[in-house]
Parts: structure tokens; C-alpha cells; sequence
């Protein structure tokens, strides 16, 4: 019965970016080794087939040094949704298998044990709930697609998604206790918080070393998440909460994470596009942008949507800004990036319902309309101000 856990190798400046602040770089990478070391080692004090899957070669190559005991295999398919379901077609021969994330303190006492026994007892498919709307394992003993197909990745709308997919295709869902992955500064409160209750040595020493860095988690308990409708572009979630002992909902809008592209030519001009937003009712004028698709990074997502929706490459990228959009109303989080030495090169890749227009607009006439509340987007004027503030910091235009 093996147990895949899901690795890419530590790096300062690419592991738990989330937490930067309040963790330097090289703190939070130290933090995603700790993690995935306690991982492992809770993975096998339950079962003794354990393998890691690997985001790509070189992680693989890199984490061989990190654990040399432990066989490696790199994610197949395109995103996180081909690299479960192929990872478990993969392997399902030998038996049941679970899948477990490696953002996580350890595990749960018993958990691998107690999922292949659910197995054993005619479910389908088990599910580790996080405490983030995702999930921290996920087991079969059967290779189903269903389980993957259409999933919100990368919002708190994957668990309740998982579970209606399950249950359309007929699936029979067991579910384990709800653990917590690591990915922002509440989840290391918490976790901080809590780290007695935790068998993850190496995430406790390291806590204790960065106590001063953290402070004390929010007053609120997640009791329940429901889906109240969904699509992989979004989906409205439905929290039962409990806020200093009083119980509330909470409903909100789940979006996977977007990029916004402000494009400067050597010329200085702005690459805009025009287009119909529906929920509004009218034409904006926006920079390219769109989600970041599973297993992209953010810089990848911004250089595709710069060429899909004005067919242009750029000579050079600056991340300029991490935002959330409206945290009130919708889990969306958003990367600003300024592209320099755009160049038009290719033709404009329009989805079915798309109708883009591009637009050049002189970049001093774009700032002054975004200074001045001239666009009504207002992601895309913050992303032009936020450029307008690096080029003038370098005294360059494009």
C-alpha cells in the first residue's frame, strides 16, 4: 500500500512565499523542509512503502540529496489535477494508495492506517479535510478520474468540489479529521499555536526558534464548509463559523489566483485590452490578465496572458505587488507584474466568449487616468500605478 507525498525541494525564495513576511526567505524555506522531513517520517512510522512525487525533475534530483532512502518519481500530466490522478493510476496495482501533502506538521496519529482501513470497508474514496477548504490526503483504491475533473484548485472550494464530484459519479467518500497545511500567516499561528499536539519534531524546534515572528491566531473556528454552487472558475462557499463562542455564516466567492500585467513597449506605450464584462454590464479597459492555472507559477500565468490577450513577450518581468482584491466578498488574490520591451509578435488567443479588443495608450496618459479615477477597473489601475512607480524608481520608460 504506497504513500505518495508530494515534494518540491526547498529553495529560499520559492518555498512558503506566503509567509514572507513575517518569515525571512531563508526561514520559510527552512520551515518547508522541516515540514516535509516531518512528513516523511510520519509517513513511515505508519506504512513502509513510502515514495515522493515530485514536481519535476530537478526536485527529484534535489530531494535525493535532502532524503536519499527515499525512491522518487516525478508528477506526470499537466497540473496538480493529471500529477494525483496519474499518480495514482501509477501505483494503484500494488494496492491502495494515498496521496499526502507535505505542507503539513506530521500527521494525524493513525491517519494512513485508518484510511486504508476505510477502503477496507467499501469506500471509494478517502479524504483528509484541511482546514483551508482543501485537502491534506486524499486515498483510493480504485484509479477514478472523477475525483479530479473540473476542481477549483488553489481555492477553499477544492474539498466541498471533490466531495459533489464523488458523489455525482457515485462514489462512497470516508473522511478523516480535519488537519492543517501551512500556506499563510494564520495557518502558522495556528499551527505555532498548537505544535505540542503535534508528532513533527523538526517544525516544532524550528517554531520555537521563530516564536517572536508570530503572533497569535484570529478567535474563529471553521466547523463546516458547504458548496453552494461551483464551476472551475469559481464557486460560492458557504463557512459555518464559530467567532468567540458564537456561531455564524460566512458566504463567500472562491477564485483560484489571478495575474496582472501592466505591458510597456520601448516606446512607451501601454498595452490594455477592451472588453465585455458581463457582471457589470458595460466595457472595461484593463491590462491582460487571468488565473493562474494549476501548476503554473505566477510569473508563468503572466507571461501566458500577456501573449494570449495582446499576443505579446516581453524582454523583462518585475513582480511588482501581492493584493487581495475585495477580502470581504471573494478569496481572490492577485500578483501586479510589470513587463518591460513588450513586443507584439503573435495573434490574440480569444476564449468562446471572449470579444478582445487591443488598445495603445501613451503610459504617462495611463497613469494620469489612473491617478485621476479615469478607470473604473480597479485592479487594473492599481497594477498601473504600482508600474509607474518601478519604471520611475529606475528612470526608465519601458
Amino acid at each position: 500500500m504506497p504513500v505518495l507525498v508530494v515534494a518540491k525541494a526547498p529553495g529560499s525564495g520559492r518555498s512558503k512565499t506566503r509567509l514572507v513576511p513575517p518569515l525571512s526567505a531563508d526561514e520559510a524555506a527552512a520551515l518547508h523542509e522541516a515540514l516535509l522531513l516531518d512528513t516523511i517520517d510520519a509517513c513511515y512510522a505508519q506504512v513502509s512503502d513510502v515514495r515522493l512525487l515530485c514536481a519535476t525533475a530537478h526536485d527529484a534530483a534535489v530531494l535525493g540529496a535532502l532524503v536519499p532512502g527515499v525512491p522518487r518519481v516525478v508528477q506526470q500530466g499537466d497540473g496538480l489535477a493529471d500529477a494525483l490522478r496519474l499518480g495514482i493510476a501509477d501505483h494503484v496495482e500494488r494496492g491502495p494508495v494515498a496521496v499526502v501533502s507535505s505542507d503539513i506538521p506530521g500527521l494525524p496519529e493513525g491517519a494512513i492506517r485508518a484510511g486504508f482501513a476505510a477502503l477496507d470497508d467499501g469506500a471509494d474514496v478517502v479524504l483528509g479535510p484541511a482546514a483551508d477548504g482543501g485537502y491534506w490526503l486524499i486515498a483510493m483504491r480504485e484509479a477514478r478520474p472523477e475525483p479530479f475533473l473540473d476542481i477549483p484548485w488553489s481555492t477553499p472550494a477544492v474539498l466541498a468540489v471533490t466531495r459533489e464530484r464523488c458523489e455525482r459519479a457515485g462514489l462512497r467518500v470516508a473522511e478523516l479529521c480535519v488537519w492543517r497545511d501551512i500556506d499563510t500567516p494564520v495557518d502558522l499561528e495556528h499551527v505555532a499555536r498548537d505544535i505540542e499536539s503535534h508528532v513533527a519534531p523538526r517544525t516544532r524546534a524550528l517554531l520555537a526558534n521563530l516564536a517572536g515572528h508570530i503572533s497569535l491566531p484570529p478567535a474563529v473556528i471553521l466547523e463546516g464548509s458547504e458548496l453552494v454552487s461551483g464551476s472551475p472558475w469559481r464557486s460560492i462557499i458557504r463557512d459555518h463559523l464559530r467567532i468567540d463562542g458564537r456561531s455564524t455564516e460566512y458566504t463567500y466567492l472562491a477564485v483560484p489566483r489571478a495575474v496582472f500585467v501592466a505591458a510597456v513597449t520601448d516606446d512607451g506605450q501601454l498595452l490594455l485590452v477592451r472588453q465585455y464584462r458581463h457582471p457589470v454590464r458595460d466595457w472595461t479597459l484593463e491590462v491582460p490578465a487571468g488565473s493562474v492555472r494549476e501548476g503554473e507559477s505566477s510569473g508563468e500565468a503572466a507571461a501566458r496572458e500577456l501573449r494570449e490577450e495582446t499576443g505579446g513577450v516581453a524582454r523583462e518581468w518585475q513582480h511588482l505587488s501581492t493584493f487581495y482584491s475585495s477580502s470581504a466578498h471573494t478569496s481572490l488574490r492577485s500578483d501586479a507584474w510589470l513587463a518591460r520591451g513588450v513586443e507584439t509578435l503573435g495573434e490574440v488567443v480569444e476564449e468562446d466568449w471572449e470579444d478582445l479588443t487591443l488598445v495603445r495608450m501613451p503610459l504617462a496618459e495611463a497613469v494620469t487616468r489612473a491617478r485621476t479615477g479615469a478607470f473604473t477597473e480597479g485592479q487594473t489601475a492599481l497594477t498601473i500605478l504600482l508600474a509607474a512607480e518601478a519604471l520611475q524608481s529606475t528612470g526608465r520608460p519601458g
